[in-house]
């Protein structure tokens, strides 16, 4: 059996042109993956950054009031 070059070509030519719209595809999906991910990466950073924030501020506050309280008892003495 015999296949012509012609026909061989042209079936190349399609399988090219399927093979660049998968690749297309697949890129997309490799792309939205990606920002998805990072996405939420950086939602759970600022979650992060957040809380420590607020632990500082507590932390801060105590040390500020510890520091008031060993001034006054030092007056008082």
């Amino acid at each position: 059996m015999f296949i012509s070059p012609t026909t061989n070509y042209k079936y190349l030519s399609k399988m090219k042109g399927k093979i660049y719209l998968y690749l297309f595809l697949f890129s997309i999906l490799v792309n939205v993956f990606q920002y998805v991910n990072s996405k939420g990466i950086i939602d759970k950073y600022e979650k992060d950054i957040k809380k420590f924030k607020a632990k500082i501020e507590v932390l801060e506050r105590s040390e500020a009031e510890a520091l008031l309280q060993e001034n006054e008892n030092a007056a008082t003495e």
